[in-house]
């Protein structure tokens, strides 16, 4: 069976949540949404954190799991109250200037990350659903639903494969800033 966006919907147990005052809003940056909502089913956007919250308690009375990612300016409303959430797999702060959190994530380290590029932010974000979703195939494998593992390790097999690609795609923008530069010299 290959990967098929709708059957991963019904294998799915997790969602990834985005709050922030601005991405949050219908129709600001959906081209960003966009790209993220093609790796993550779903993608819920939040604008306050009080939504944000209630939102993760649903989610973890009903067994998912979440993968937030938080702007730095509405991280610390957030991330206290919901770090030791045993639902909250990881969370991504996204902000234009890390050294401003670095102190203040420090107690939240082991399951916060930060970062200031969007395609960084969505190749971790890719990976670590990958992961999630291969230990979550192991679950199945074990109950013995072979249709259930076999359909989550193909989806992480598709999100391995483009988390790769995007990576590439960086690596190959940053090469081509250094033979730019290189050229500078010449």
């Amino acid at each position: 069976m290959a990967y098929n966006a709708e059957s991963a919907q019904t294998l799915h147990h997790h969602v990834v949540m985005w709050l922030d005052k601005h991405i949050g809003e219908p129709g600001n940056n959906e081209t960003m949404k966009n790209r993220f909502r093609r790796v993550t089913h779903p993608l819920e956007a939040f604008t306050d954190s009080k939504s944000a919250i209630d939102s993760i308690h649903q989610q973890q009375a009903a067994g998912k799991s979440v993968f937030l990612i938080v702007s730095g300016s509405l991280a610390d409303e957030i991330v206290p109250k919901i770090f030791d959430c045993e639902c909250v797999v990881q969370i991504f702060l996204f902000c234009a200037n890390m050294q401003k959190y670095v102190a203040w994530a420090e107690p939240y380290i082991n399951k916060l990350m930060m970062f200031d590029s969007d395609e960084e932010l969505l190749i971790r974000l890719t990976n670590d659903i990958a992961k999630y979703l291969t230990e979550e195939a192991n679950k199945y494998k074990q109950s013995g639903q072979k249709d259930k593992a076999i359909g989550l390790l193909n989806w992480a097999d598709w999100l391995y494969d483009d988390a790769d690609t995007l990576q590439r795609a960086v690596c190959r923008a940053i090469r081509a800033d250094i033979r730019r530069r290189l050229e500078e010299f010449k």
